[in-house]
């Protein structure tokens, strides 16, 4: 895995640093005004199961967060990751960030499973499936579970065979992620890939930071990325994070 900073970058920079970005993000972020709390509550009982072949030091040992040990410790930061199409490591990305944010730089970190197509968080980190973010949505209460990860956090996506997100949701993932920004330092949101457009949250990216981009250096083609900055704007995008790259 590797990442840069911008598009005619990729090929040079294969460095996961992503930290000014992220930095930028928090510093830039739009305030939110009239944003009541959710209720929330913490389950005490970790659970002892981790998909390892998912979540593996070879993946999160190449994360650089060097700027964060310099920064403000509260950065209170909501990130989406995303891809162009399926299958090209989002959900491992989005995993092993959090567990690189927790575990090497103690940050609170909470991953949101924000993929009502195929939500994997929880069968890698050994948590019930709801009630989870779906069940926030619907009834604005939040139950997070802790991982066998210190300072690591999960919500899953709860029952979700019958939820289709929709923009009458907005307020209240805004509100969501106000109180889970409140608690947490991060916030990292595995979401679905852009494409199927028809199945994409749009109207969920604004209420993030920042979006990072995986892209798979065997699958994904510049026109894929030309492709998703037709829908969304690519401002949006603080990384691009290459998996699959030969050599790492």
């Amino acid at each position: 895995m590797g990442k840069s900073k911008s598009n005619s970058e990729k090929s040079k920079n294969t460095a996961l640093e992503l930290s000014e970005e992220i930095l930028n993000a928090s510093q830039d972020a739009p305030m939110v005004y009239d944003v009541s709390l959710v209720p929330m509550s913490i389950r005490d009982k970790k659970p002892d199961h981790i998909n390892h072949k998912i979540v593996n030091q070879k993946y999160y040992n190449n994360f650089n967060f060097s700027k964060l040990a310099k920064a403000n410790e509260s950065l209170n930061v909501a990130l989406g990751v995303t891809s162009a199409n399926k299958g090209e490591g989002k959900t491992l990305v989005a995993s092993n960030m959090a567990v690189s944010l927790a575990q090497a730089y103690r940050q609170r970190t909470v991953l949101v499973d924000l993929n009502f197509k195929d939500p994997q968080l929880h069968k890698i980190f050994g948590i019930s499936l709801e009630p989870g973010l779906t069940e926030a949505l619907e009834k604005r209460v939040l139950n997070v579970n802790p991982t066998s990860v210190s300072d690591l956090f999960l919500l899953s996506a709860g029952n979700y065979k019958n939820y289709k997100p929709a923009i009458k949701d907005t307020i209240a993932l805004r509100e969501i992620l106000y109180t889970l920004k409140h608690e947490f330092d991060f916030v990292i949101a595995d979401m679905s890939s852009v494409f199927p457009f028809e199945e994409f949250p749009i109207h969920f990216i604004n209420e993030m930071d920042g979006l990072i981009a995986v892209v798979d250096t065997q699958k994904t083609r510049k026109e894929h990325l030309r492709k998703i900055f037709k829908h969304v704007d690519e401002k949006r995008f603080v990384g691009y994070i290459l998996n699959k790259l030969q050599g790492l």
